[in-house]
């Protein structure tokens, strides 16, 4: 068996608002103060049905904003993990039935280790129980969840909006397409995830690849090297196009 690597170490959850950080909850008031959940589902990461202890998300944002995380100060959630992965959820979907914070992995009596580098999810794993509550639905997984950020996103990544842009053009739906699948890895102009390279910054990435080698390495990169980033198989050549219209939009603007 590999051995499951931890980079969470501390049972505890950060709440913000933008920049501001309001509280800071340990796993223990969790239990103490919201109610426990055994849920079973198909798991994705996985790739099978697990069972865990949880906590639905409306209790968990509830506990830890109160009712600002229903304000329209806020637009989108950040559920950053311990190694700087974020994943952005508008909150309207927030309110949706099916999101958990998990705690405790029943089948594996702690947890069981996950994705290409097998490490702990703990000691929180942000999932979904319904069968369209997907990444690529743009639903938020994280596991080792560290803290959670209430933000209006135009004023959090002005660099990543595509502002003065018409919502029904191929821009914008490439900005939806990037803000659900890539932000969480990938930023625009250093704004955006820190694991993956800067897609704008210093140079675009249309500036020194073809379109064909983006879209072919977007839709599979397990075919070009071995890497954590997931193949987006559903995206179709529209989608595709439209997130090259969207990179080609940023590199103009540099």
């Amino acid at each position: 068996m590999m051995p499951v690597k931890t980079l969470a170490k501390i049972d505890e959850l950060t709440f913000s608002l933008a920049n501001q950080s309001v509280k800071t909850v340990s796993l223990d008031e969790l239990k103490d103060k919201l109610k426990v959940h055994e849920i079973k589902f198909e798991d994705p990461h996985y790739g099978k049905t697990k069972r865990f202890l949880a906590f639905e998300i409306h209790d968990v944002l509830q506990l830890g904003f109160g009712d600002k995380w229903h304000s329209r100060d806020y637009s989108d959630a950040a559920f950053t993990a311990s190694d700087g992965y974020s994943a952005i959820s508008k909150v309207s979907m927030l309110n949706e039935q099916g999101g958990y914070l998990t705690f405790f992995d029943v089948d594996a009596n702690g947890w069981e280790p996950v994705g290409h580098a097998k490490v702990s999810p703990g000691p929180f794993y942000l999932v979904w129980t319904g069968k369209q509550q997907t990444t690529e639905y743009a639903y938020p997984w994280t596991w080792q969840l560290a803290s959670i950020k209430l933000i209006q996103f135009k004023s959090q990544y002005p660099a990543v909006y595509p502002t003065g842009i018409s919502n029904n053009s191929t821009i914008y739906q490439g900005y939806q397409i990037f803000k659900g699948r890539c932000l969480h890895c990938h930023s625009i102009n250093q704004q955006g995830g820190k694991i993956g390279p800067d897609l704008n910054a210093p140079q675009s990435i249309v500036k020194y690849r073809s379109k064909a080698m983006i879209k072919a390495f977007i839709q599979q990169p397990s075919k070009f090297r071995y890497s954590n980033m997931p193949d987006h198989l559903d995206l179709s050549e529209q989608q595709l196009n439209a997130l090259i219209d969207y990179f080609q939009h940023k590199s103009q603007l540099n």
